[in-house]
């Protein structure tokens, strides 16, 4: 395995809790911009 492979979990991570805060703090905020975040190598190879 290597290094980057090791941090996906993280970024993962990462990102759901960036997704989290943002719409825990603006109720009325929309996440328009979620498919480059989703189609992302690593998010996707996290979830497969």
């Amino acid at each position: 395995m290597n290094a980057e492979a090791n941090d996906t979990p993280d970024k993962v991570r990462d990102l759901q809790r960036a997704l989290y805060r943002a719409a825990k703090a603006s109720t009325a905020r929309r996440l328009h911009a979620l498919y480059d975040k989703v189609y992302r190598e690593d998010i996707l190879a996290r979830a497969w």
